[in-house]
C-alpha cells in the first residue's frame, strides 16, 4: 500500500491518520490478500485497489459518527468493512462485527488479533436470528452496513438494534434512489427516522456512491 497516498486521501476526507494507524491498514491489506487466496473475501478486481475501494470507502462513514466511544454494530461485515477501518481510524469505538459465514468469521478473528483491536467483538450469527433475542434490543449508538442489504430490510434491523437518537449508516451504490424513495413513502419509517442521503467522496473511476443516514427519533416499534 502506498501509505503517503492513502494518508493524503484520508486527509482530504478530514481524517488524520498516525503512523501506527497507517501500519495497521498496511497489515490489514496484506492479510486480506493472503487470505483471499484461500477464501473469497473480496473480488479479484477490487483486490488490486483495496485502499480506495475498501478502506477509504469504509471511512466515508466516519463523518457521521459524532460520539467518540459509540457502540457500533456492523451487520454483514464480511471481511470487516466498514467496521474495522472505522475502528482503526477511531480506536475508542466499541465495535461489534456481525457475520454468518464461518470462513469470514475465522478471518475476522485473525485480523482482530493481528491488529490488536481492543473492544472489538464478533457476533457469528444472522441479524434475522439475533433480533429474536431481546437482550440485543436498543443497545447500539450506530448500526452500519456496506451494501449488504436492501435499505428497507436494513432499516428494519436498525429499528431493533438502535437506541433512541441512534443512527443507521448505509453505504450504498449510486443506484439507491428506488430503495430510498420506497422508505420515504412509508410513514412507519419516517415516523421513526429522520432520513438523509449524501454523496460520498470517491478516489476511483467508478460511479459515485451514496450514504443513507437515518436518525432514530423514538423507541422501537415493529415497522415491517
Amino acid at each position: 500500500m502506498n501509505k503517503d497516498s492513502f494518508k493524503y486521501n484520508a486527509q482530504q476526507m478530514g481524517i488524520a491518520l498516525s503512523d501506527t494507524q497507517l501500519h495497521k491498514f498496511d497489515i490489514y491489506q496484506r492479510e486480506l490478500l493472503t487470505w483471499n487466496l484461500k477464501i473469497n473475501l473480496i473480488s479479484e478486481k477490487s483486490a488490486q485497489e483495496i485502499a480506495t475501494r475498501h478502506f477509504l470507502d469504509s471511512l466515508t462513514a466516519l463523518q457521521f459518527i459524532d460520539k467518540q466511544n459509540a457502540r457500533v454494530l456492523d451487520i454483514g461485515s464480511g471481511a470487516g468493512f466498514p467496521g474495522i477501518p472505522l475502528k482503526i481510524a477511531l480506536p475508542t469505538l466499541k465495535l461489534y462485527l456481525m457475520e454468518s459465514n464461518r470462513k469470514k468469521v475465522s478471518f475476522l478473528k485473525h485480523i482482530i488479533r493481528e491488529l490488536y483491536l481492543e473492544e472489538t467483538f464478533i457476533v457469528h450469527n444472522r441479524a434475522e436470528h439475533v433480533i429474536k433475542n431481546k437482550n440485543w434490543q436498543e443497545i447500539f449508538d450506530i448500526v452500519v452496513s456496506r451494501a449488504a442489504f436492501h435499505l428497507p430490510e436494513f432499516i428494519s434491523f436498525s429499528t431493533f438494534f438502535l437506541t433512541a437518537n441512534g443512527k443507521f449508516i448505509a453505504l450504498k451504490g449510486n443506484d439507491v434512489e428506488a430503495e430510498f424513495s420506497q422508505c420515504v413513502k412509508k410513514t412507519t419509517v419516517t415516523g421513526l427516522f429522520e432520513l438523509f442521503q449524501h454523496d460520498t467522496i470517491t478516489y476511483t473511476h467508478d460511479k459515485k456512491r451514496k450514504i443513507i443516514v437515518g436518525k432514530k427519533l423514538k423507541k422501537d416499534k415493529n415497522i415491517f
